[in-house]
């Protein structure tokens, strides 16, 4: 129990320190502006129809768009970009509890932050579409549309689009919302162990670099169609439901890569000299 309550404190400690930090703020209004421009644009396609939508849709809706994954992750990367979180004060942390524990500590922040992230926008879209929406699991006449605009009229008049007739035939509107909303935390928490392992290795600037490559390096793929190689494409749970728990066989995939970066920073973590990296905070 002490091992696990000094984690805690240690965790606590992070988030007081940088949730006064201007980047943190932006990092989430920027997620917010980000999520909302694409929100607004499926808002106002509804409004136009003439017809309710469920709240929990534009949720659904927006987290499939491709152009929307590509750039939320900006404001995820702004919230974390200052991974490992190294502080003046973190040999005293070191010295009171030990380095095993302080970096258990800056995953679960990181795991923590991406909740807090993915379920602030999930609060959000659905407290804005509750002013003209309904409840339920029945998928609503404006995303059925949508799903069978084949020749993506709509799409191009409204720039926003929804081809995943196979996610309304699989799951009800709340099972689809909660699957959508598994997929983007495991793939925020991913990145944000990737940007703290490559940190720990090199300098901040070079993780954030590789992290940004692996993005728009998996928008290219999808692009192409090459879904298999991108973890991007991964992250939207249309492309792996099939009605037979093919979802399942992906979030299986991110949470074991999740450990995997997880025991490479516990390897880390006792060979890292945090020397260089105080003296420039």
């Amino acid at each position: 129990m002490g091992r696990i309550k000094q984690i805690f404190y240690l965790t606590k400690t992070a988030f007081l320190e940088e949730w006064h930090n201007k980047r943190v703020i932006m990092g989430f209004l920027l997620g917010m502006a980000l999520f909302g421009y694409w929100l607004n644009l499926f808002l106002q396609y509804a409004l136009d129809v003439g017809e309710p939508v469920n709240i929990l849709e534009a949720f659904i809706v927006v987290e499939h768009h491709h152009k929307n994954m590509l750039f939320l992750i900006v404001g995820w990367l702004l919230i974390i970009s200052d991974a490992p979180f190294v502080k003046r004060n973190m040999y005293l942390s070191l010295y009171r509890s030990s380095r095993k524990k302080w970096d258990a500590a800056m995953l679960q922040y990181i795991m923590i932050q991406a909740f807090l992230y993915v379920f602030i926008i999930a609060v959000a879209s659905v407290a804005v579409s509750s002013l003209c929406g309904f409840f339920g699991n029945m998928w609503s006449s404006p995303v059925y549309n949508l799903a069978m605009d084949d020749g993506n009229h709509l799409g191009v008049k409204y720039n926003v689009s929804f081809p995943w007739v196979n996610v309304m035939r699989a799951m009800t509107v709340p099972q689809a919302f909660v699957i959508t909303f598994v997929f983007l935390f495991l793939y925020l928490v991913l990145i944000g162990f990737l940007l703290y392992v490559c940190n720990l290795l090199l300098k901040e600037i070079y993780g954030i670099l590789i992290v940004f490559g692996m993005q728009i390096s998996g928008y290219l793929l999808q692009q192409e169609g090459v879904t298999h190689f991108s973890f991007m494409a991964k992250s939207i749970p249309g492309y792996a439901i099939d009605g037979k728990g093919g979802q399942w066989k992906v979030v299986a995939l991110f949470c074991a890569t999740i450990l995997m970066l997880a025991l490479i920073s516990l390897w880390l973590i006792g060979r890292v000299d945090f020397r260089d990296q105080v003296e420039e905070e």
